[in-house]
Formats: structure tokens, C-alpha cells, sequence
């Protein structure tokens, strides 16, 4: 094999690990189409986790049955971390223990998890996730 076809070999392997490095991330992220987006509901529960991460932080909240029955633990998708720091977040803002009620979008299928809208504390301090209309 010649040092041209080697080289040329080489270009093309390079090549084909950037693009998939690069489709990676992009394939990774999801759509909001697992939400039901022309639903809201408001859940009240206390905090049992709050993790600030990439690609999108995640609140956990143990809320009561239904009916009455056992507590359920659901989880809350938001945005990643640097745009909800832009709505005034920190990686500290929820811990657990904290009461707090849920604005989100239920999950089509019914499990317990949403996407946030907006999250408010104990104190009545109004957190947005998601933009709206009527956010500030």
C-alpha cells in the first residue's frame, strides 16, 4: 500500500469519527413528543431529588397516591442547566424535603413524570422552566 493511499485512508477514517461525534449529541436529545402538550396539571409533593445535569435537570418529588394510597415517586424533566440558571435557578434550589407543586405537562402514556412548566416553592416563589406566554 503506498503512503497516498494511507493517508487518504486515514482523511477518510478522521473524517468518519468526527461526523459521528458529531451526530452523537444531536441524536441524543429528544423530542417534548412523549409530553402532552395540550394538558396541564399541577402535582404537590415534597422533593426526594434534585439533579443539576446535563443534558436536563431533574426533579424528583414523592407525592400522595391516588385515592389515597401509597406516596408516588415522579420524575420532572426541565430544561439543561444553563437555561434554567437563566430563569434564576441554582444547583441548590430544590433539596429534599422542600414542599413544592408542580405546573407541568403530563407523559401521553400516563406514567408518572411531566415536563415543567413551572415549580413552586413552599414560600410561594414561582420558578419557570419552560417558556410561556405568560412567563415572566
Amino acid at each position: 500500500m503506498g503512503a497516498t493511499s494511507m493517508i487518504a485512508r486515514r482523511g477518510v477514517l478522521t473524517l468518519g469519527l468526527a461526523a459521528l461525534a458529531l451526530a452523537a449529541p444531536a441524536q441524543a436529545h429528544h423530542s417534548f413528543n412523549m409530553f402532552a402538550l395540550d394538558k396541564t396539571v399541577t402535582l404537590t409533593g415534597t422533593v426526594t431529588e434534585f439533579r443539576w445535569s446535563m443534558p436536563h435537570v431533574w426533579l424528583y418529588v414523592l407525592a400522595p397516591g391516588k385515592d389515597g394510597g401509597q406516596p408516588e415517586t415522579w420524575g420532572f424533566e426541565c430544561h439543561a442547566p444553563n437555561l434554567v440558571a437563566r430563569k434564576g435557578w441554582k444547583h441548590d434550589s430544590f433539596k429534599p424535603g422542600d414542599k413544592v407543586s408542580i405546573f407541568m405537562h403530563p407523559m401521553k402514556d400516563g406514567s408518572r413524570a411531566g415536563s415543567v412548566i413551572y415549580v413552586t416553592t413552599a414560600d410561594g416563589v414561582q420558578m419557570w422552566n419552560a417558556d410561556s406566554v405568560s412567563a415572566p
